[in-house]
């Protein structure tokens, strides 16, 4: 055995490797599959519509080096979450090899070697894992026509045989295979916390204005300090909490609300747990596209304003009842309200969807949307 950086132990395994491409992958049956999915917190709750899909002879486990991520799936069906052992978002390169010593662009469907350190390796071996999907989750950009012009059903296209597709009414929003609740023990000490937050007769308002993946999603701060000033004056039982791992200086202004660092931050809790608990206690929700909206879209049963700056709301998720799509100039200024995933849905997938054509959406625009949705 070797050693490296951090002084895990690292040892090479041998599995078949699969990808999304040409058919491999849906014609497995009878497998143990182990899921590698080094995406981000939307993909994982967008991949949580695709598993109700796929073939259930087999399986399946998922895994990323990130449990805060992978612990989204405690709580779900059919497919049994893996942690790697580490927490904090990464590839696997302080363990020696970034993505278990595989690179996707070389992925034959064939077997391969994997270089994976522990603990992450003896839960492979104890699950009898026989077979590994590593797929990028490629994003069609509004590209795919209906019934899969959404990422998650474009990807399930290329993981379901087209025989099992057939046998699902695509015209019906997909639903998740996540019950999006924390391990109960966890649940209650992050409701404690929030309790010394907010009280059972105030109102929590989230706000997610923020995208780790793209910064042309993130909504000015300037409007988030506008937004809360404004949900304080119009409610006096509103407590508002900004849903982001990290405090950016650009917080550290007069009027800014916490966040869940700020909250949260010396619970050590899974963030996957922390967010889906304080989802469930919220009166509200405002966010851009960015894996706490597709969250609490997923989850749904309060109102919800998506601020959607840079990609198109068809795109991405099922509609959601309670949810309204406030939609930047940008967007229409790209034509992407003209490409394919977002001109040929059924009325069955439509979204509620507030154009801005001219300007970014403000708070003003918020309450406005938030208002409606209560109505």
């Amino acid at each position: 055995m070797k050693w490296f950086g951090r002084r895990t132990r690292q040892a090479n395994l041998r599995l078949p490797v699969f990808d999304e491409r040409g058919g491999a992958f849906a014609a497995l049956r009878n497998r143990r599959i182990l899921i590698y999915w080094p995406h981000g917190l939307g993909d994982f709750v967008h991949f949580s519509y695709v598993v109700p899909l796929l073939d259930p002879s087999n399986r399946y486990y998922l895994t990323r080096f990130g449990d805060d991520f992978v612990h989204l799936y405690d709580e779900g069906e059919t497919v049994t979450p893996m942690y790697s052992g580490e927490a904090a978002i990464g590839d696997g390169g302080a363990f020696g090899a970034r993505h278990l010593g595989l690179d996707f662009r070389r992925l034959r469907n064939r077997e391969e070697g994997l270089v994976v350190p522990e603990p992450l390796l003896d839960r492979i071996r104890e699950a009898n894992i026989d077979a590994m999907l590593y797929t990028d989750y490629p994003e069609h950009a509004g590209g795919t026509r209906y019934p899969y012009h959404t990422k998650a059903r474009s990807l399930a296209r290329d993981l379901v045989s087209a025989e099992r597709l057939q046998t699902f009414d695509l015209s019906r929003p997909l639903a998740s295979s996540l019950r999006f609740d924390a391990p109960a023990e966890n649940k209650q000490a992050i409701e404690a916390h929030l309790r010394a937050f907010v009280a059972p007769s105030e109102h929590l308002y989230l706000i997610a204005p923020g995208g780790h993946t793209n910064a042309a999603k993130t909504w000015n701060f300037s409007h988030v300090v506008e937004l809360a000033a404004a949900l304080r004056a119009r409610d006096p039982l509103a407590r508002i909490l900004l849903i982001d791992e990290r405090r950016s200086s650009a917080m550290d202004v007069p009027d800014a609300p916490p966040t869940t660092a700020d909250l949260f931050g010396d619970t050590q809790m899974p963030f996957a747990h922390i967010l889906t608990t304080i989802i469930h206690a919220a009166h509200a929700f405002i966010g851009v596209p960015s894996g706490p909206l597709h969250t609490a879209l997923a989850i749904g049963g309060r109102p919800i304003a998506g601020i959607w700056l840079a990609h198109y709301p068809d795109w991405y998720d099922e509609p959601c009842a309670s949810a309204v799509a406030l939609v930047g100039p940008e967007l229409y200024r790209k034509r992407l309200d003209r490409r394919a995933a977002s001109l040929d849905r059924p009325p069955s997938l439509a979204h509620t969807i507030v154009p801005f054509r001219d300007r970014v959406p403000n708070a003003t625009d918020v309450l406005a949307a938030l208002d409606a949705l209560s109505s």
